[in-house]
C-alpha cells in the first residue's frame, strides 16, 4: 500500500516540538568533540530538564553515596556522555502524552523504548563503537517508535483498529499500521526527528528500522537499531506488548553471529542497565 503522503503530513502538523535547549544539546551530542562546558550551561538554562537530571542522579539509578545539587558535579560524578543520554530521555518523555493512547500503556512504550536504548548502547559497544559515539545508538533507540504513541494520540479510533489488527491477526504493528493509516510509525518518526533538526543519520536509522530485508549493506547504526528493537521486545512478556518480533534478514542474521535469541545473553552488564531504565518511569 501507497504512503498517504497527505495524511501525514497533516498528523505531522499537529505534532508537539521539541523544546529549544533540547535542540542544542542534540546538536552537541553529535559532535564527538563536544564542549562540556557548552553542555552544561545549556542544561542550566532549562529549569525543567535540571530538575529532572538531578532527582535522577540522586535515585538510586546511580546510587551515589552523596547528594549532587548541580550539572556541573552531575557531570563529574557520572560522566558527560551519561548526562546527554538523560537529558534527551527527560526531554521525550515531556512530550509524550500522560495516558494511555489506544490501548497503549504509556509506561508500557516507554520501557519498549528505553530498554531499545540501553540494548542499542550495549550492543554498539560489542560492536567495537568507541563510548564517545554511543549516545547516537542511545538516542536511536530511544526514538525510534516516536512515532507510535503520538500518533495513537491523534487518531485514537483508528489505532484501536490497528492495534485490534496486531493482537488477531499476530502481524507486526508497522504491517498493521500501513493497511489502516497509509503510513507506518518509523515514516511518521523519521519525519518527527526531521522536523526537530536531528542529525541525518539518526533521521535514516528511524525511517528504516524496518526496512533492513530490503537494505543489503545498511551501516552499523541501522543495523544496532533493528536488532535492539527485536530484542527489546523478545524480552517483553508482558500482555501490553505492541508488536511481534520480526523475521531476521539473513545479512543481520550473520552480522550477529548468533540467533537473535540469544543475544541479550552476550551483553555484558545487561540486567543492571535494565534495571537503571526503569528510574525514568518515576520521572
Amino acid at each position: 500500500m501507497a504512503v498517504d503522503q497527505e495524511k501525514l503530513e497533516r498528523l505531522v502538523d499537529k505534532m508537539p516540538t521539541f523544546p529549544q535547549s533540547v535542540h542544542r544539546i542534540v546538536q552537541i551530542c553529535s559532535d564527538i568533540n563536544f564542549s562540556t562546558k557548552e553542555l552544561i550551561t545549556v542544561i542550566e538554562h532549562d529549569p525543567i530538564i535540571t530538575l529532572k537530571v538531578l532527582k535522577l542522579v540522586n535515585s538510586a539509578y546511580f546510587g551515589l553515596s552523596k547528594k549532587i545539587t548541580s550539572i556541573k558535579h552531575s557531570v563529574v560524578y557520572i560522566g558527560a556522555n551519561t548526562i546527554k543520554n538523560v537529558a534527551m530521555t527527560i526531554a521525550t518523555i515531556g512530550i509524550l502524552p500522560k495516558k494511555e493512547q489506544a490501548g497503549i500503556s504509556r509506561n508500557g512504550f516507554l520501557l519498549h523504548c528505553l530498554t531499545t536504548a540501553a540494548i542499542s548502547k550495549l550492543l554498539a559497544r560489542k560492536h567495537g563503537v568507541p563510548e564517545a559515539e554511543l549516545t547516537d545508538y542511545f538516542i536511536g533507540g530511544l526514538l525510534h517508535d516516536i512515532g507510535v504513541i503520538l500518533t495513537a494520540q491523534l487518531v485514537k479510533d483508528d489505532y484501536v483498529a490497528v492495534m485490534s489488527i496486531v493482537r488477531r491477526a499476530n502481524i507486526p504493528l508497522h504491517e498493521a499500521e500501513q493497511k489502516i493509516l497509509g503510513f507506518n510509525h518509523a515514516e511518521m518518526s523519521a519525519i518527527l526527528a526531521e522536523r526537530w533538526k536531528f542529525p541525518e543519520n539518526l533521521i535514516e536509522c528511524i525511517r528504516n528500522h524496518h526496512r533492513l530485508d530490503e537494505i543489503e549493506n545498511p551501516p552499523l547504526l541501522e543495523k544496532v537499531i533493528f536488532a535492539a528493537n527485536q530484542i527489546s521486545k523478545l524480552l517483553d512478556d508482558s500482555e501490553e506488548k505492541m508488536s511481534i518480533v520480526e523475521q531476521i534478514p539473513p545479512h543481520i542474521q550473520e552480522w550477529l553471529g548468533m540467533p537473535i535469541e540469544e543475544v541479550a545473553d552476550s551483553l555484558e552488564n545487561l540486567e543492571e542497565e535494565l534495571e537503571k531504565t526503569r528510574a525514568f518511569l518515576d520521572l
